[in-house]
C-alpha cells in the first residue's frame, strides 16, 4: 500500500506512482482528496436505514446521467441521491484527471456505484460474495483488454471498510492460469460464436461480445472464488479504510475481498492499455504471453 498523507490538491503522480499502481498497488489517501460532505453522507447512511427498497447496488451512468437500482416510491430521494451520486462521480472523475493526467485521454469513464448494504455475512452464491478473495472482470461490460481502474471512498459515519489482498494477477496467473483454463488457438466453433454475437450486438440484440481476454477472465473471477484451497492458504494482508478515506486500484491486478464494511462510494475506468507506463504488466500482456498468441483485438 502507498499512503499520501498530505496530499496537495492538482499535485500529478510520479512515474514511481504509476509502476507501483499498475502493478498492483493499493494508493491509499486517509483524508479524501476531493470533497465528499457531512451532509451527503449523512443523506447516505439515512436513507438506507429507511427505505428499504434499496437494492444492494446503486449504479449511476455519467454518460447518460441515469441512476439504476433505487425505488421510484420516494421521488425526492430518488432526486437527492441523483445528485449525490452525480457530484461524487464528477469529483472522482476531476481528482483521478488531475492525479493520473496520462490515461485520461484514452480512458472510458464507466459507472460510479453506492454499496449501501452490509458487506459481512451476506448469504449469497460462491461467485456473487465480496468476502473471497478475486480479481475484477465485468460480465456486461468486457474491457477487451483494457484495464480496471477503481476509486473506492468509505462513506460510513464511524465504521471502517475492511479489506483483504493477496498475491497479484501476475503470480496467480503462472500459477493457476492453466487449471483455469488458459485458452490456446480457438476452435471453429468458438470463431462462428464470436463472429455470431458481433453481428448480433450490431444489430442492437441484447448479447455481449466478449474478447478471449475477457472469457478468461471471467473464469478467472469464478475460479479464484470457488478455490477453497487457494482461499484458504494464500498469503493475506488485511487493510482497514477509516471512514472519510480514499483508495485507488487496478481491480483487475490486485487480488481482494471485502470482509466488512457499509455504504461505500466507487467509480470505476477502463485504462488504455496504450496509455500505460508498464504495459507489459497488464493483465491481457501476462495471459498473452502465456498462451503466445493474442487474446483481443
Amino acid at each position: 500500500m502507498v499512503r499520501f498523507d498530505s496530499y496537495t490538491p492538482g499535485t500529478a503522480a510520479d512515474e514511481g506512482t504509476y509502476g507501483q499502481l499498475e502493478r498492483g498497488e493499493i494508493l491509499f489517501f486517509p483524508n479524501s482528496p476531493f470533497e465528499l460532505s457531512g451532509e451527503d453522507r449523512t443523506f447516505l447512511v439515512s436513507q438506507n436505514k429507511t427505505d428499504a427498497s434499496y437494492h444492494k447496488n446503486i449504479s449511476y451512468r455519467p454518460a447518460q446521467d441515469r441512476l439504476k437500482g433505487l425505488s421510484q416510491k420516494d421521488p425526492e430521494a430518488r432526486r437527492r441521491m441523483g445528485q449525490v451520486m452525480r457530484d461524487y462521480s464528477r469529483r472522482a472523475i476531476e481528482f483521478t484527471r488531475s492525479f493520473l493526467p496520462r490515461y485520461a485521454e484514452r480512458w472510458r469513464v464507466d459507472y460510479a456505484s453506492f454499496r449501501p448494504v452490509e458487506e459481512e455475512g451476506r448469504q449469497l452464491s460462491f461467485r456473487s460474495r465480496n468476502d473471497l478473495l478475486h480479481v475484477d472482470s465485468f460480465p456486461t461490460r468486457p474491457s477487451g483488454g483494457d484495464r480496471l481502474l477503481r476509486i473506492f471512498t468509505n462513506a460510513n459515519l464511524s465504521r471502517p471498510r475492511v479489506w483483504i489482498t493477496s498475491d497479484n494477477f501476475e503470480q496467480l496467473a503462472h500459477q493457476y492460469g492453466r487449471e483455469a483454463g488458459l485458452p490456446g488457438e480457438p476452435g471453429l466453433w468458438a470463431r462462428f460464436r464470436n463472429q455470431g454475437l458481433t453481428f448480433l450486438s450490431a444489430l442492437g440484440l441484447p448479447v455481449v461480445p466478449r474478447s478471449d481476454y475477457d472469457r478468461f477472465m471471467l473464469r478467472f473471477h469464478h475460479f479464484l472464488k470457488e478455490n477453497s484451497a487457494f482461499q484458504e492458504s494464500c498469503p493475506k494482508q488485511r487493510w482497514e479504510f477509516p471512514p472519510g478515506s480514499t483508495w485507488m486500484v487496478f481491480s483487475d491486478m490486485a487480488s481482494h475481498a471485502c470482509l466488512s464494511g457499509q455504504f461505500m462510494l466507487e467509480q470505476t475506468f477502463f485504462v488504455s492499455r496504450a496509455s500505460l507506463l508498464c504495459p507489459e504488466k497488464a493483465p491481457i500482456s501476462i495471459l498473452e504471453n502465456l498462451a503466445q498468441r493474442r487474446l483481443a483485438d
